[in-house]
């Protein structure tokens, strides 16, 4: 006993009393119950008065969160690398790039339209101003495609995502941001 109290002592609510420490034998009873590594198959969840289920006593034990944190690390460790290898991008940056590069797209329609309008009017001797609206329209318009078409695809990369992620992890622990 003295050894499941060192090693869970913490999740226990411990009083000392002259040179020895009592703990109450109800919480420790219920401790053992709770403690996945004595259990050899999962405990029977059954709803408390009510129709509810009562939260579990004790959070978990010591090696439980030194568990969690290994893992935690590991992953981390594991970015940190993906990262330094030019393996990874982080979000903030590929939403950057992109936004930079719709702006340079659209700043070379506009200019292309000032040019091609001037020579399809010469060429054709269409008003180049109204050469100038149509051309315009058009770009107007396979941007918002290009826009809509993006978006579609972001979508169906967060469904996919939403799909194969496993229960508990969210999308920004799965992507850097």
């Amino acid at each position: 006993m003295s050894r499941y109290l060192k090693q869970h002592g913490e999740a226990l609510p411990i009083r000392a009393e002259g040179k020895s420490n009592l703990v109450d034998f109800g919480a420790l009873v219920a401790h053992r119950k709770e403690n996945i590594r004595i259990r050899s198959m999962p405990a029977e969840v059954r709803p408390a008065a009510g129709g509810r289920q009562a939260p579990p006593r004790f959070s978990g034990s010591q090696s439980d969160g030194a568990a969690r944190k290994a893992q935690a690390d590991a992953e981390m460790r594991e970015l940190d690398l993906g990262e330094r290898r030019k393996e990874l991008t982080r979000v903030v940056e590929v939403d950057r790039a992109g936004r930079d590069a719709i702006a340079l797209m659209s700043s070379a329609f506009d200019r292309a339209i000032e040019t091609e309008a001037a020579s399809l009017s010469l060429k054709y001797g269409w008003d180049e101003r109204t050469v100038r609206i149509a051309l315009k329209g058009y770009s107007r318009k396979g941007m918002e495609v290009f826009h809509r078409e993006i978006l579609e695809r972001l979508d169906a990369m967060r469904r996919s995502d939403d799909a194969d992620e496993p229960v508990g992890q969210s999308v920004e622990a799965a992507h850097l941001q």
